[in-house]
């Protein structure tokens, strides 16, 4: 009888050791995913207007040509592509992320630091053609 008893016991410990493994395994740390129409956390947005209205992009990562994306979520600019048509950003990051007026890091170069937004000053609207998220030169 104790045998019996025991192994039902083991049994049933086993079952919710497997049952939280799988709780564990399956829930993750939340983490961004880029280009999905939602600007998160540890992302960089790019807005086809200023004041950050319009369509916008999420970049996770660098890009060296933004000629090559368009402009995803919802709103005026939808479609469009990114390069040479972002008037305004918010660095939603840790990091300060780096524009550029060239693609591959030419032309001028600008900095925007971690968790800051705003419209492009002249230089950089409607001219930034790549972004990267450390000092690209």
């Amino acid at each position: 009888m104790k045998n019996t008893a025991l192994r039902r016991a083991l049994t049933a410990v086993a079952a919710l050791g497997t049952l939280g493994t799988g709780v564990l395994a399956t829930a993750g740390p939340a983490s961004a995913v880029t280009r999905d129409g939602y600007l998160d956390i540890r992302e960089f947005g790019l807005f086809y207007n200023s004041a950050l209205g319009g369509s916008f992009i999420d970049l996770y990562m660098a890009d060296g040509d933004l000629a090559n994306d368009r402009f995803i979520s919802p709103g005026p600019g939808q479609g469009y592509a990114v390069g040479n048509n972002a008037a305004s950003y918010f660095n939603k990051d840790k990091v300060t992320w780096y524009v550029y007026t060239g693609a591959g890091a030419g032309g001028v170069e600008g900095w925007i630091p971690a968790n800051y937004f705003g419209t492009f000053s002249t230089t950089f609207k409607n001219q930034v053609s790549s972004v990267y998220h450390f000092k690209a030169r």
